[in-house]
């Protein structure tokens, strides 16, 4: 996995000045409602489930909402919320397609074909399973709309509508393709894929005006808006290497400068203006005419404010000093070579489009994850409203309290208990693998074997271990759905809801007849004289199985994936079993199954490599810690050795591997998962003699979160 170019990319650019430019509009004057529309729209949006709790912060605090402000100039407040509602509607679905893999495999042509069919009239999505956009839509945005327009500006918004998403697909497309459009197709393919069109439409809406507008009015209004956007997200383009982009194309074209290239984008759109304003002189609507200009004016400060659209701020660009992003495909392709960066370049940096400062070296994540000013208090974001509070955001004396109760049922005779139930699962599992020729690992004992044994710990029955692994999954991805999709959430919230509906009469029976499980003991113990509340009960069970389930499970593939890559080690560890302890913890330091952890941080703190300001979200990188040179020789080796008779350290807080993570919060179950891996591969290794890769297979991690191989296809004879 480390031989992708993601992060030896040569410089696409040297540094050169962004362009003066110039509107000669007015700038649209302010809405006295503005806060209170701008957090109507976010209300709106978490309650449809098109974001969630973290991105509803973000869109309060930051300027992304400013520009839809602006596009509703004067219009009341009923009909500024539809046009906001559109607004963020379309920028949620850019970021959907923009920043992960959900648009491929033709998913975003049949979201496309669905949303079409809503605002053409046809039988909208109505099942429970639809997209949660596609339900915003069907339910309320479009009836919202709608109700405001007649026939003939409905007809031509589903139009623009339908042209936007299909250059969304289009766009998707070159994007797999490693191509793009030449500079004469592009410039019609960026009108609709910016989408100015349907918003002028809206605009002409809200405002009363019906359907106005020339289309050398339109056609020369979007030119500036969208090519005004392109010379803003040049530095984003170049570090994403996004082809559809005005100035990219002239380079490439003409050759010449980047500065040349920028400043002929520049003359474009200055020309474009002049366009632009003698057909307002012909326009037989001035009103929408002007609207029109203050829609560009507005667009061009937008851009010139936001840092999303240029990273560095300020006047100058140079993608060599463009941190990377965990939201660029490359961290889910392979994310080592830009892990490498980071530590070289950017060890302590914002990361912008994630909204949260990423912290790559040893050094500063091991404090990060140790330090007390480093706090749990994101999971009131990302954790609390999928399982409520549990341990894992707990700090001090309350965290103290819980974790003394959970103790004991990783130690001592519990652990005996789960010790048996892993050997029998393992066993069971194994025998079925015996006579197949060829068997996925991954899929066939993996997941299974740590999921049956959290199971056992709770004394849940086992026959139901499949449904486990399809909540756990879904609350799991949830957890790590830092692009916010919202079909990720909904699917999360829904697996909470059915596992809690699943426990509750468990719960009851173990409040009324409590036995020696894990369960009994969280419903018996008392904390400060109260019992625990049945809501953070079930919580305790969710993020036991995601933690015990997916991790566990994502280590063993590494493990067994790291193992079939180098032979010789396999041989050894067949001859000499006392080595799987050594092989395990090299394994969980080479190939984690956790690569982010998240913390927020009480006050401004100072890394050995840089500082980070009070109250920021820190992504603290360990797939990045546990390879940085400084600590690990050699670090992207798998060297078992590693440990130097000294392995018993690397399952305590000590540990020089961050799998576990440091200080208070260091895992609870490390000594379950050590269990689970040492049984699973003494058995796996006595039931399948000489395992290898199967004929044409290589294993592929995948996963931004969590990471690992997905399959893992071994020929058994």
């Amino acid at each position: 996995m480390n031989a992708s170019t993601e992060g030896t990319r040569p410089d696409p650019a040297a540094e050169f000045r962004l362009p003066g430019l110039s509107l000669p509009f007015p700038t649209p004057t302010p809405r006295a409602d503005a806060a209170r529309l701008r957090a109507a729209t976010c209300d709106w949006a978490l309650e449809h489930g098109l974001i969630g709790p973290r991105g509803r912060e973000r869109l309060l605090t930051s300027r992304l909402l400013d520009l839809g402000i602006g596009l509703t100039g004067t219009a009341p407040p009923d009909r500024a919320a539809v046009l906001m509602g559109w607004f963020l509607w379309v920028l949620l679905l850019d970021d959907r397609i923009d920043d992960g893999p959900w648009a491929g495999d033709g998913v975003l042509e049949e979201f496309a074909g669905a949303a079409v069919s809503v605002v053409c009239a046809q039988d909208g999505p109505s099942a429970p399973d639809a997209d949660p956009m596609l339900r915003a839509l069907a339910r309320d945005l479009w009836p919202r709309t709608a109700r405001l327009a007649g026939p003939e500006w409905c007809g031509r918004f589903a139009e623009h509508f339908a042209r936007h998403l299909w250059a969304q697909c289009v766009a998707v497309r070159h994007r797999a393709d490693g191509d793009g459009p030449d500079l004469a197709g592009y410039v019609p393919l960026r009108r609709d894929l910016f989408g100015a069109e349907l918003f002028f439409d809206l605009i002409a809406l809200v405002d009363g005006l019906g359907v106005v507008g020339s289309d050398g009015l339109r056609e020369s209004a979007a030119d500036v808006i969208a090519w005004t956007n392109d010379i803003f997200s040049v530095e984003k383009d170049l570090a994403f290497w996004e082809r559809s982009n005005l100035v990219l194309l002239l380079h490439d074209k003409h050759g010449g400068s980047w500065q040349r290239a920028m400043d002929a984008a520049r003359d474009m759109v200055e020309d474009r203006v002049l366009d632009f304003l003698a057909a307002g002189a012909r326009e037989e609507h001035p009103q929408f005419a002007a609207r029109l200009g203050q829609v560009a004016r507005a667009s061009l400060d937008w851009h010139r404010s936001v840092s999303r659209y240029h990273w560095q701020g300020g006047e100058r660009v140079d993608v060599r000093r463009t941190p990377p992003s965990l939201l660029w495909p490359g961290f889910e392709r392979d994310p080592y070579p830009l892990y490498r960066r980071l530590r070289e370049e950017f060890p302590v940096v914002r990361d912008e489009p994630l909204d949260a400062w990423l912290v790559s070296r040893y050094a500063d994540v091991r404090v990060a994850l140790s330090d007390a000013r480093f706090t749990p208090r994101n999971y009131g974001w990302q954790l609390e409203p999928m399982f409520g509070r549990t341990v894992l955001q707990m700090e001090g004396r309350e965290h103290a309290a819980h974790r003394a109760f959970l103790t004991p049922a990783f130690r001592g005779r519990a652990m005996d208990h789960l010790t048996a139930a892993a050997m029998r699962t393992a066993a069971r599992l194994a025998d079925r693998l015996r006579d197949r020729p060829v068997v996925d690992l991954a899929a066939d004992f993996c997941r299974l074997l740590p999921v049956h044994v959290v199971v056992a710990a709770l004394g849940l029955p086992s026959l139901d271990v499949p449904r486990f692994q399809g909540w756990y999954q879904a609350g799991f991805s949830y957890l790590g759905n830092y692009r916010q999709d919202p079909a990720t959430l909904e699917r999360g919230l829904v697996a909470r809801d059915e596992l809690y509906a699943y426990l509750e009469p468990h719960v009851a029976e173990r409040r009324a007849r409590p036995t020696g499980d894990l369960l009994s003991v969280l419903c018996t113990v008392e904390v400060d004289g109260a019992p625990l509340p049945d809501d953070m009960i079930k919580g305790f069970c969710g993020t036991l199985l995601g933690a015990g389930g997916e991790t566990t499970g994502k280590a063993l593939a590494s493990l067994l994936a790291n193992l079939l890559d180098h032979p010789e080690v396999l041989a050894r560890v067949r001859a000499d079993p006392g080595l799987i302890p050594a092989v395990w913890a090299e394994s969980l330091r080479r190939n984690p199954p956790v690569h982010v952890v998240l913390r927020e941080t009480s006050a401004e703190v100072e890394l050995p490599s840089g500082t980070v300001p009070a109250g920021a979200t820190v992504a603290c990188l360990v797939g990045s810690a546990n390879r940085d040179p400084a600590r690990f020789a050699d670090p992207d080796r798998f060297d078992p050795g590693r440990a130097d008779g000294r392995v018993e350290r690397e399952f305590t807080g000590a540990a020089t591997q961050l799998t576990f993570g440091a200080g208070r919060h260091f895992c609870l179950g490390s000594q379950v998962a050590r269990m689970e891996a040492e049984i699973g591969l003494r058995v796996l290794l006595a039931a399948l003699p000489s395992p290898r890769w199967a004929d044409g297979f290589s294993p592929v991690e995948t996963g931004l979160l969590t990471r690992a191989p997905e399959r893992l296809l071994v020929a058994t004879a």
